[in-house]
């Protein structure tokens, strides 16, 4: 849809329309760190998980992926593999794995949280970006809150034995820096919201039916409770794959980058209280330090102007 139907046909701007899809992507986003701490504790595999998200969604999304090959055959490849490998299996893998080991608080917050500074340190280090001054105390914030979440976690760790909450924290960094490599290639792309869920969703398809077929993996989900998968198929497949597929592609295509990363600072803080209502997580001295360096690093990182009405 292009951004002239969206102001025909709804009565919204363009800009009102990208703010809407960054919104909307935060929810979800908030959603699927809670859906994968749910899965990780349920009968449901992290391959089961990665069927329903890249495999159900692959199919349904496969008729795009034939209509955008053109486009999608234009595009280099290290742009391809960015999105493939940094929002793909490997993301998946690491979300997955991290929330074995610590909170939903802390995937909030080290995965949504980090990315801007892994993002900015790829402009400046490969693309020859300069850093603004606002920017640069921002991305001193992140870094702070990120060392304190490590530090206050290490701490607790060395008192109590047998604690492996660190290691949780290093491996949603690790999918950080991953989805940082996703972020820098969608923008890098040039490929619409559509095209680039739907390259993204059917080659994970294809790299996890190769694996299936080869024995690698093997999935149980005939065997998972019928209402754990139902479930896991609403958040993976039609919140995370078919909606945020198209809502943060948009968003990112309407406002930029700097902006969509703005508003994505509050998925640290919906992830933090999700996990404590929800879920019953206590939330730790460390988490609530590293929310507020964290989420006040975003603002100032994104370079928004605090001013009235400055995202639209």
């Amino acid at each position: 849809m292009t951004t002239y139907a969206i102001k025909r046909y709804s009565g919204i701007s363009p800009n009102q329309g990208g703010v809407i899809a960054a919104l909307v992507t935060i929810l979800i986003w908030a959603s699927w760190l809670i859906s994968m701490k749910i899965g990780v504790q349920s009968q449901l595999s992290t391959i089961d998980l990665a069927v329903l998200r890249y495999g159900f969604t692959g199919l349904v999304l496969f008729p795009v992926f034939i209509k955008a090959l053109p486009r999608i055959r234009k595009t280099p490849k290290r742009y391809l593999s960015g999105i493939v490998f940094g929002a793909g299996l490997p993301f998946f893998y690491l979300s997955s794995l991290g929330m074995h080991y610590a909170p939903v608080a802390d995937a909030g917050l080290l995965i949504t949280g980090t990315f801007p500074l892994f993002v900015s340190f790829a402009a400046v280090a490969f693309y020859r970006e300069k850093l603004t001054q606002q920017r640069a105390w921002g991305l001193v914030l992140i870094l702070v809150g990120v060392v304190a979440i490590l530090y206050l976690t290490a701490l607790n760790t060395g008192l109590n034995a047998g604690v492996d909450h660190w290691k949780g924290d290093i491996i949603f960094l690790c999918a950080s820096a991953s989805w940082a490599l996703f972020t820098v290639s969608l923008k890098l792309s040039g490929l619409r919201p559509w095209d680039a869920a739907a390259w993204l969703c059917v080659s994970s398809a294809g790299i996890l039916l190769a694996g299936l077929l080869s024995g690698i993996w093997e999935i149980t989900i005939m065997t998972a409770p019928l209402e754990q998968t139902l479930y896991q198929i609403f958040v993976q497949v039609l919140c995370v794959g078919l909606i945020t597929g198209f809502s943060y592609g948009f968003a990112v295509r309407q406002l930029g980058a700097e902006k969509t990363s703005a508003i994505g600072a509050l998925t640290p803080v919906l992830a933090v209280l999700a996990g404590l209502y929800l879920l019953g997580e206590p939330v730790q001295l460390a988490a609530w330090l590293g929310l507020g360096f964290i989420t006040g690093g975003v603002l100032l990182a994104s370079g928004v102007r605090l001013r009235k009405h400055s995202l639209y």
